[in-house]
């Protein structure tokens, strides 16, 4: 391939692997060759961008989604991350910003995205009980400066991943429950579909309760009776009182009132 041709199929402000670099023709030789020609530079091992590209989080993530030929992402921004991107979260925790990731049991990231500091501070947590091949569960999204999009969870999926990773101290605290005052537009078909197959009865209990507070149209379009909320009472907060409807125990201000 001639060299022209590959630095156009780089995408402006990406990081690709050797895996993709292969896909198109170019071996991990004739990339160090590029590379120490300065048409490539390379950033880690089996990894490279255009010389001279300015990079950020993205950059990597694009690399770790087009690195396998499979339909679904391995790993994919979601949770709060999601949610911010989207434009749903609009103050971020004091200090430095952290990605969060998700991805399945298998998924990790490689020393090169650990260990660029262009990159910041990423986390890695498991799907916790939401399979990525549930229905509505990634959309696409174009990273401002950049000519690529990453697949990145849906605001439905998203508030469902940033719960199952939240422990219980912090499921009441102000920052879940004023970004869901500002849920007013989640689809509820979507939802529903998630909360089907959600696999973590205290993510869809705690959901469920967040989500009647908030008082949000969509609630009352959910069909709970197709829920499995499985047996027991279990406790979300140390020094609170059960909630008849979904059985958890939860700060007062949260029950249901008949």
């Amino acid at each position: 391939m001639k060299i022209n041709q590959l630095l156009h199929k780089i995408p402006h402000g990406a990081v690709v692997t050797t895996a993709w670099l292969a896909s198109h023709g170019v071996t991990s030789d004739q990339a160090r060759k590029l590379a120490s020609a300065g048409w490539l530079q390379r950033v880690g091992h089996g990894a490279y961008c255009q010389s001279g590209e300015s990079l950020g989080w993205e950059s990597a993530i694009f690399a770790l989604q087009t690195s396998n030929d499979t339909e679904l992402p391995s790993l994919w921004p979601g949770g709060q991350t999601a949610l911010a991107l989207q434009g749903f979260v609009h103050y971020l925790p004091m200090g430095e910003r952290t990605t969060h990731l998700y991805g399945n049991e298998a998924a990790r990231l490689p020393r090169w995205v650990s260990d660029a500091e262009w990159a910041g501070q990423m986390v890695l947590h498991s799907e916790k009980g939401l399979p990525a091949q549930l229905p509505g569960s990634f959309t696409d999204y174009a990273p401002a400066g950049r000519a690529f999009s990453l697949r990145v969870s849906t605001p439905e999926r998203a508030i469902l991943e940033w719960i199952a990773v939240t422990s219980n101290e912090l499921l009441f605290s102000s920052e879940l429950v004023d970004t869901f005052d500002g849920l007013n537009t989640l689809r509820p078909r979507r939802l529903q579909a998630l909360l089907e197959g959600c696999r973590s009865v205290r993510t869809k209990r705690a959901f469920m309760v967040l989500a009647r507070h908030a008082r949000h149209a969509w609630y009352g379009r959910l069909e709970l009776g197709q829920l499995d909320f499985g047996k027991g009472k279990r406790q979300l907060c140390q020094s609170g009182k059960l909630d008849r409807e979904f059985h958890v125990t939860v700060p007062e201000a949260f029950l249901y009132a008949d």
